[in-house]
């Protein structure tokens, strides 16, 4: 088995921590049908494949049950879109904004003080349930 680089080993490990964080801050709810508990997936407004600027923005990552990830959100991408920039049309501006910006080439360093960042946050979502 191939060994990761120590990048490649941050990024999984911000992968994981941002859709937690994101799972945490909606309260484990899933945002299209409300669903609470269950397998809930960290899902992506903006993919990954668009760039990865918002990669690990958890403004970028909503709480959908395995139901509503696989069906809605996967299965009618633009009727996914169209609701979610209704529901949360904050959110929605926000990520227009930073996806015409364009990707982001992320420094080791700056990694590091993201990973940080997500842990604290995580942590305060925690002590604040």
């Amino acid at each position: 088995m191939k060994k990761l680089s120590p990048r490649r080993k941050l990024e999984k490990a911000l992968d994981k921590l941002s859709k937690d964080c994101a799972k945490a801050r909606d309260k484990y709810i899933c945002q299209k049908c409300g669903k609470v508990g269950g397998q809930m997936h960290g899902s992506h407004v903006i993919p990954v494949s668009a760039g990865k600027r918002l990669r690990w923005d958890i403004m970028n990552i909503k709480c959908l049950c395995a139901y509503c990830h696989r069906r809605f959100w996967h299965s009618s991408p633009m009727e996914a879109c169209k609701w979610f920039s209704e529901v949360f049309p904050e959110r929605w501006e926000y990520l227009q904004r930073e996806k015409a910006k364009g990707s982001k080439k992320w420094s080791i360093e700056e990694l590091e003080l993201l990973k940080d960042w997500l842990e604290d946050y995580l942590e305060e979502l925690d002590i604040s349930n």
